[in-house]
């Protein structure tokens, strides 16, 4: 038997018919002075996300979106057999290799479920470690901001950039899993900087996708992040200041990236880095403890990927749009006001549920992709990268087409050892 004041009380489920809250324009400040370094052009009708409009999320509840596939495929992060096949990417055997490399997050994800907590995706990862009751004194915000990114990089981060809190791109609401609603952002108030790392995914599994193989990467990737950003914000809680510490939760990754100096927007919409091009997976840290800001920093992205097609062309469900940066949202996943290149969520992850694991091919193929794993493949790409950035930008376009190394290798022979020089004889 129901009771009324509990059934009052408890969140109404999401549906077609009670959508998720639209919050409307923006009516904090619209328009920031780093907003032309970014390449960020925010229109009157700027809104914040909506987290619960991600396509993961609708997935949940969005009967346009949900099906038996979709389901599979959220089962299948931890049930390798589920989508397991005799085909070359997608055997058992390629499965468990990337349940292995989801590990890190999916124990991460489990640890406050009974909490009614999904650490990382839906809610910020908690830090076990409380804050000390005296503050450590921060006499230069310059060293500080050396200090943080030195303990980074011992930590794991291969690259770290420092920027301003910017609530634009934060959500308007997160994803309440326990009762599929909807529930606010409860980021305190104060925590004014925001602290951002990278680390990058193996290139040679990269070059398998699309397979499950390929899948290790991201999932290792999420893995180690999660380990970096509670150990950096285990360290600032320990000096005193208040960490709060982010995967796929409470923020936008790819603008605070773009702020922090880490790289540009792609046209296929995530961030592409002078150091490992698209082959970059983002965490953050907000905190209160006094650091000195990063700024933008171009390299000649946009007016690469203007001329470029590649992750387009390459794009089996056709997702990734081939004009120029558009403020015509293509679905109710896509950010509305703001001029950018977006990608049709939609397509994406319907080609992915189909083949019952997730897609990279336009990481794969994308240009800035290379294999840096010699001296001369590292001084290759550095000065590929001033090229593509330089009016020689086609010329560099196509010595890609020439020598890059774009397209599929098979599972098998990444298994058998390639690209691996360890196991050369």
């Amino acid at each position: 038997m129901s009771n009324p004041v509990t059934d009052h009380n408890k969140p109404q489920p999401l549906s077609l018919d009670n959508l998720p809250t639209n919050e409307g324009p923006y009516q904090g400040q619209l328009h920031d002075a780093r907003d032309e370094a970014c390449g960020f052009e925010i229109l009157p009708n700027f809104e914040r996300f909506n987290k619960n409009n991600d396509i993961y999320n609708r997935g949940r509840w969005d009967e346009r979106i949900m099906s038996k596939k979709v389901i599979d495929w959220f089962r299948g992060m931890y049930r390798p057999d589920i989508a397991a096949r005799d085909r070359d990417g997608y055997t058992a055997r390629d499965f468990a290799f990337r349940l292995g490399g989801w590990v890190g997050t999916n124990l991460l994800i489990e640890r406050n479920l009974k909490n009614g907590r999904v650490d990382g995706y839906q809610d910020d990862i908690e830090i076990y470690s409380e804050i000390a009751k005296e503050k450590v004194e921060i006499e230069s915000t310059e060293k500080m901001s050396e200090e943080i990114k030195r303990i980074s990089r011992v930590f794991g981060a291969e690259i770290t950039g420092i920027t301003s809190a910017d609530e634009r791109w934060h959500y308007s609401h997160l994803y309440d899993a326990d009762h599929n609603a909807e529930k606010p952002v409860n980021l305190p108030e104060g925590l004014v900087n925001t602290i951002v790392i990278g680390t990058s995914m193996d290139h040679n599994i990269i070059k398998t996708y699309p397979s499950a193989t390929a899948g290790t990467a991201v999932g290792f990737g999420y893995s180690k992040d999660a380990n970096t950003m509670q150990a950096i914000g285990t360290f600032i809680q320990a000096m005193g200041y208040r960490a709060v510490a982010s995967l796929n939760d409470t923020a936008q990754k790819v603008p605070y990236a773009i702020q922090a100096g880490l790289g540009e927007n792609g046209r296929h919409s995530m961030l592409i880095t002078p150091k490992f091009g698209p082959r970059t997976r983002l965490g953050q840290i907000f905190t209160d403890m006094p650091l000195a800001h990063d700024g933008p920093k171009r390299f000649g992205i946009k007016e690469f990927c203007e001329i470029c097609q590649r992750c387009a062309e390459s794009c089996p469900p056709r997702a990734i749009p081939k004009g120029p940066p558009t403020d015509t949202p293509l679905n109710a996943s896509n950010h509305v006001g703001i001029r950018k290149w977006s990608i049709d969520n939609e397509k994406c992850f319907n080609f992915w549920c189909n083949q019952g694991t997730d897609c990279g091919i336009c990481i794969r193929d994308c240009p800035y992709n290379m294999d840096t794993s010699t001296w001369f493949k590292k001084k290759y790409f550095k000065f590929w990268v001033w090229l593509a950035g330089s009016s020689l930008r086609r010329l560099a376009l196509w010595l890609d087409y020439k020598i890059g190394d774009g397209g599929r290798q098979e599972s098998n022979w990444w298994w058998a050892g390639g690209g691996d020089r360890s196991l050369v004889k």
